[in-house]
């Protein structure tokens, strides 16, 4: 059975002696000791291994916590319906959305984890793990910020798209104190998280309109502050199609299209099974068609 080890470069040594166990256990094994890692976020060449794998194998540590490959390594096998098997090697609490899936402990003596390893992969379901439905209760005061938030986002980016930069910064301006106070009270919200991170996402844009209007977009730390946001929403509710949305929305921008298409058309199918048309992510998809066509 095909095997796919989504680690940290931090955590290589106890992710080779886990590859090393599967392997004599007779398991085919995929484990990056590349430098792709320091390239993209998900090029083909990891997403085509974890679709031919049945098993995804988390090595999870407050190394992987902070690892954005991990983090869409995981999602993108959890998208494809391969079940996440955790072995945590440090205290570090697993993603929200992992609780419900035994882990492995890999902290101590690794033996018996080791032989329990082996046997959970080799009785892998053919499913995505099953994770418990987020409950969530909003007081008016969170509905109207979260209405007033994202309606202003929404003709921040109406200016924008005209290329009135000047009043796409006036209404960034207000979104950006509303935003402000929003997360301070509600800092736990879904939906503050997912505004939060289209907040940054905006503020790139608006920065770097000209170099990316030029086909230029320069690295930059908003970029990944808005890309956190919308992965720990994603660890809270991985079918959450607006997180998932804005994570491709910002790989886009970083012009890793694979990755972004992946994540953009799990956004529109998702929110098609609530019977909602998701305009803005088939704008997006669009975009990254027209993108992929260039290239």
């Amino acid at each position: 059975m095909n095997t796919f080890i989504s680690h940290s470069s931090k955590d290589t040594p106890q992710s080779v002696r886990i590859e090393a166990a599967l392997e004599k256990d007779g398991h085919e094994v995929w484990l990056d000791r590349s430098d792709i890692r320091l390239g993209v976020l998900l090029r083909a060449e990891l997403q085509s291994a974890i679709r031919k794998s049945r098993a995804v194998v988390l090595v999870w540590s407050k190394a992987a916590a902070a690892s954005r490959w991990v983090a869409a390594e995981i999602l993108t096998a959890f998208h494809l319906r391969r079940f996440i098997i955790p072995c945590v090697v440090d205290d570090t609490p697993l993603p929200q959305f992992l609780d419900n899936t035994v882990y492995l402990n890999f902290r101590g003596n690794t033996r018996t984890a080791v032989h329990s390893l082996c046997r959970a992969v080799a009785e892998v379901p053919r499913t995505a793990n099953t994770f418990s439905k987020v409950m969530t209760s909003q007081n008016p005061d969170l509905q109207e910020a979260i209405r007033l938030i994202a309606q202003a986002q929404a003709m921040e980016l109406d200016r924008l798209g005209q290329r009135d930069l000047a009043g796409a910064r006036g209404m960034h301006a207000i979104v950006d104190a509303a935003i402000k106070k929003a997360e301070k009270r509600w800092r736990l919200d879904l939906m503050i998280l997912n505004l939060a991170g289209y907040h940054r996402k905006n503020a790139y844009m608006l920065k770097h309109w000209d170099a990316i209007q030029a086909g230029r977009p320069p690295k930059d730390p908003l970029l990944l502050r808005g890309e956190q946001f919308f992965f720990e929403a994603l660890f809270v509710n991985p079918t959450d199609y607006s997180a998932l949305n804005g994570l491709g929305s910002v790989l886009i921008l970083e012009r890793e299209l694979e990755a972004a298409e992946f994540f953009v058309r799990r956004a529109i199918a998702l929110a098609k099974k609530k019977k909602i048309v998701y305009t803005d992510a088939e704008n997006d998809l669009a975009m990254i068609t027209h993108y992929k066509t260039q290239t």
